[in-house]
């Protein structure tokens, strides 16, 4: 009679959700007031996508804001999509965090663990974009890399991996429903990418300034810049630094100036042509070159901040075509 009952799940209150999630994400959230005694999972491992699911599936949603449930239901659709299979998130230099804290042995294993993924994933036609691949190669540098067997095997596997034809999520599997995914969330609304691009091409024909400087990065998305000023609201995706962009977005007071609305236009317009419109990477450079005063290395930057963080930049959406 007992074979069929299980435990009830625990259910937990924001605050301890996101306590735990910093925990789980410790790579990605390098802060030294999260301790932990549990055992250091490294992304995407079995393990931390059981974790991550118990987690997520655990939260009592009643003691949840809206915009709360609004997040924790978008992290738990991203679990559909193939990231599981693109281990190595390009964003994070794992090589360089994991040393701070695991041993050879645990770093061994995981670079080995990237490696089968990355094979599993190729017969599911899940496959690493250019960038990405050169990305994970520079993590990968002669000094990491000779301390472990693991390591160097994966480079030399990388060295000779074939990415895919293009830069966008388009090329993936359910990769438009993946895009589309982000862009309901991050822009607070659902809206064609064919519609938005529309709006946006309007909106950009009326702006003309001067473009802003910005030190552009890959480790943050540009947009956390462009709210610099703001006051940064607590969220729960690992990915965004644990900061809610939309949010933070929505309660700021600050008003974009022309410059920023111009250079936010440029952002979403370019994220949008290489996601679901299938731009090159040539096409890409251009509209950024173009519209924002970038020489090419400045516009690589950007480019590679707008694929490794998709459609964040549509927070600012309201803002740019309100202003």
């Amino acid at each position: 009679m007992t074979a069929g009952c299980v435990e009830p799940q625990v259910q937990i209150s924001y605050e301890n959700l996101s306590k735990q999630l910093k925990e789980l994400h410790w790579f990605a959230y390098q802060s030294s007031s999260v301790q932990t005694d549990q055992l250091l999972e490294l992304p995407f491992t079995e393990r931390y996508l059981e974790l991550r699911h118990d987690l997520l599936a655990s939260a009592d949603l009643e003691s949840f804001t809206e915009s709360a449930q609004q997040e924790l239901q978008y992290l738990s659709i991203q679990q559909r999509y193939p990231e599981r299979f693109l281990p190595w998130p390009a964003h994070l230099n794992i090589a360089k965090i994991a040393q701070q804290r695991l041993n050879s042995e645990q770093l061994d294993n995981w670079y080995k663990y990237v490696e089968l993924r990355l094979k599993e994933a190729r017969e599911s036609k899940i496959v690493l974009n250019r960038i990405e691949k050169q990305q994970l190669i520079d993590y990968l540098t002669p000094d990491v890399s000779r301390l472990t067997n693991a390591g160097q095997q994966l480079v030399t596997y990388l060295e000779s991996y074939r990415v895919r034809s293009s830069l966008g999520m388009y090329q993936l599997p359910n990769g438009k429903e993946w895009y589309q995914s982000k862009l309901n969330f991050y822009s607070g609304s659902v809206r064609a990418p064919e519609a938005l691009f529309s709006e946006l091409q309007s909106v950009a024909a009326e702006a003309t300034s001067t473009p802003i400087k910005i030190s552009t990065g890959v480790h943050d998305p540009i947009a956390l810049q462009l709210l610099e000023a703001c006051n940064k609201v607590p969220g729960l995706n690992w990915r965004d630094g644990f900061i809610s962009l939309r949010q933070t977005a929505e309660q700021c007071q600050k008003v974009l100036t022309k410059s920023e609305t111009q250079f936010a236009l440029s952002m979403m317009e370019v994220d949008l042509g290489i996601h679901y419109f299938a731009w090159s990477q040539k096409q890409a450079l251009l509209a950024l070159q173009s519209r924002l005063a970038l020489n090419e290395d400045q516009a690589f930057v950007v480019l590679k901040n707008i694929l490794f963080f998709p459609a964040t930049s549509f927070v600012l959406l309201d803002s740019v075509t309100s202003a």
